[in-house]
């Protein structure tokens, strides 16, 4: 009965959608069951392990009415989950359970609303299996157990904003309650997250597209939809001003983070911005790795398996060939919403200059599978209607990918790549080669058949392939895809128990901010009330609640000197991760400041991973 009521709550205003059916109630009690199991295992643990800023701003909001983290104005993440957050501290208390605990409520949600907005503008089926994979991703369970992120808060305002824009627009009159209701999720998809600018911009050019494709169609939809996009960019703006109005860069002449996205969004390389600024020639390569990563990083979570990165891939130029024509096909008459969203999303991800992280595409995947889907529909069709047309493309684009991949596995095989850096690529290019010759094949036999329909010989070609193609049969193919995704959803079931289980009993020796939490505990208790420099700014700051200074990707020794005097420095904390996030590495940046200003650092502790330096003051010896 509980899981009934929700779905009614969730399936919200009555329109044109069908009624409730056992599917539904199965599929959503099952997503429901998988978010209890995250609920139920979050970490065990007293303090946050991994990146706790959000929980830190949140509880400054509670406790000083302030929007600041480190003491000074957060103007880099939007306020909507600290606001979230300091809610539900201030109701339960601000522990990791409680905390936890909201990102497992949000995540459930954000999928039961996901399976009814793809329910409603495609079938059950494709609904059912885009969010059982992607519920049961075990990346997806990993994130949402170890960070406290935006992400699946912003997921939730998102696919409700969707869900919502498809009932208003089908019904035959927009209340004025629908209309407040939109406004709400829209302007909190933009407080939580700032990527829900794809939300207001996609609502615009919706309406604009709407207007001069389909009149009548656009005007109604300026009408409902006017004040949703009115407030939604008021809230962007009102952000933005603020923000800018108190933005304080302790390194003003770094370029990038943390400044604005906008100037992020300048740089030749987030991660490594002493690169300089981008060039126009940049964008180019940016655009063809964040295609090639998305989509790698797509495939990996719903397949849970490794995909080489050579873009001639049926993994990559398949799944890249099926969303651009499920987009076409979804834009006639002006498209809906979700369409215009998820075009928007990708462009501004395109334009990324950091590297990809599986939560960027979270929010997304349910819609990427709607075009999947709606691109394989679209081929078939133009096969039926326009076999010789569809024939031909088929034989050269077949041709063309073919011939890369070939060239890519002689490339592997020649060792002109290193294997160990391939990671076994030596068989994908092969298996991508063999699979653009068989399409090229069936493409030459399509374009050809016109002419040779009334061949005796072929006849009897086609009967024998139509005897071994009847698993692909409308029954056989949707028993075929039953099973696939019934194993990929018990796989990955396994694997989401296994880090569960793990999260009972977390090894703390084993997180990647380590280092950093054993120096916060000995500065907490031998160096208190001094101010602190390190390149993990948000644990140090969470561990110690002493002022900390960032630690900047710099090699320049006066830049970095220079703001150690200035921000009064007293202890600074070098710590080595074989994975670091910034480049120059911490070791690289501190070296050339021990060349050039030895005397002015005074090793005090080093543990495993890390040192802890004190700063000397000008004048004594240093």
């Amino acid at each position: 009965m509980q899981s009934q009521g929700l779905l009614r709550l969730i399936h919200g205003i009555r329109g044109t959608s069908a009624a409730i059916s056992g599917i539904d109630l199965a599929v959503c009690s099952f997503l429901l069951l998988i978010g209890a199991f995250q609920f139920t295992h979050c970490p065990r643990t007293s303090d946050f392990l991994n990146d706790p800023q959000y929980v830190d701003i949140a509880r400054s909001i509670v406790d000083h009415g302030s929007y600041e983290f480190n003491f000074l104005p957060m103007t880099t993440l939007p306020p909507g989950l600290s606001l979230l957050l300091a809610v539900a501290g201030w109701l339960a208390g601000f522990t990791p359970a409680v905390m936890f605990h909201v990102i497992a409520v949000c995540t459930t949600l954000a999928m039961i609303a996901s399976y009814q907005l793809l329910r409603n503008v495609e079938g059950r089926g494709v609904a059912a299996v885009a969010c059982l994979l992607l519920a049961c991703s075990p990346s997806l369970l990993g994130y949402n157990t170890a960070l406290i992120f935006p992400e699946m808060p912003y997921f939730l305002m998102s696919m409700v904003t969707l869900l919502l824009a498809v009932r208003m627009d089908r019904s035959d009159k927009a209340s004025i309650g629908r209309m407040l209701l939109l406004s709400v999720t829209v302007v909190a998809a933009v407080l939580v997250r700032s990527i829900g600018i794809a939300l207001v911009v996609g609502m615009g050019a919706w309406i604009v597209a709407s207007l001069v494709l389909v009149p009548e169609s656009g005007r109604r939809r300026l009408k409902r939809f006017l004040l949703p996009l009115t407030l939604g960019l008021i809230a962007q703006l009102g952000w933005s001003l603020w923000a800018q109005r108190h933005e304080v860069l302790e390194w003003p002449n770094l370029p990038g983070y943390p400044q604005s996205y906008v100037s992020q969004l300048k740089v030749k390389n987030g991660q490594y911005p002493e690169l300089g600024m981008a060039h126009l020639s940049d964008i180019p390569s940016r655009v063809e790795r964040n295609i090639v990563t998305r989509t790698i990083g797509f495939d990996k979570l719903l397949t849970r398996r490794y995909v080489s990165s050579f873009w001639s891939s049926p993994a990559i130029a398949g799944v890249i060939l099926l969303i651009l024509l499920g987009l076409v096909s979804s834009f006639r008459n002006g498209g809906q919403l979700h369409d215009w969203y998820f075009l928007w999303s990708e462009i501004i991800f395109l334009m990324w200059p950091w590297d990809y992280r599986e939560r960027f595409i979270y929010p997304v995947v349910p819609l990427a599978c709607l075009y999947i889907w709606r691109g394989a529909k679209m081929l078939k069709d133009c096969a039926v209607r326009q076999p010789e047309v569809t024939g031909l493309w088929a034989f050269f684009v077949g041709l063309f990918l073919s011939i890369v991949s070939a060239c890519f596995a002689l490339r592997i095989l020649s060792f002109e790549i290193d294997k160990d850096h391939a990671r076994g690529d030596h068989l994908q290019p092969i298996v991508a080669t063999l699979f653009w010759l068989v399409s090229m094949a069936v493409g030459f036999v399509i374009f050809k058949f016109q002419t040779l329909r009334n061949s005796p010989r072929l006849a009897r070609a086609l009967g024998s392939l139509t005897d071994i193609a009847q698993p692909l049969s409308p029954l056989g193919f949707r028993v075929t895809t039953g099973l696939i995704v019934a194993a990929l959803v018990a796989s990955g079931i396994v694997q989401q128990v296994a880090v569960g289980n793990n999260n009972m009993n977390p090894d703390l020796t084993r997180q990647s901010f380590y280092p950093e939490i054993e120096a916060a505990a000995w500065i907490k208790k031998y160096e208190p009330n001094r101010v602190i420099m390190a390149r993990e700014q948000d644990t140090l700051f969470h561990y110690t609640g002493q002022r900390v200074v960032w630690f900047p990707p710099i090699s320049d020794p006066k830049v970095l000197m220079d703001g150690i005097r200035r921000h009064h420095v007293d202890v600074l904390i070098v710590a080595h991760h074989s994975d670091s996030y910034w480049l120059p590495l911490e070791d690289t940046c501190f070296q050339s400041l021990r060349d050039a200003y030895g005397k002015a650092f005074q090793l005090v502790h080093q543990g495993h991973d890390y040192k802890i330096f004190e700063v000397r003051p000008p004048g004594n010896g240093a």
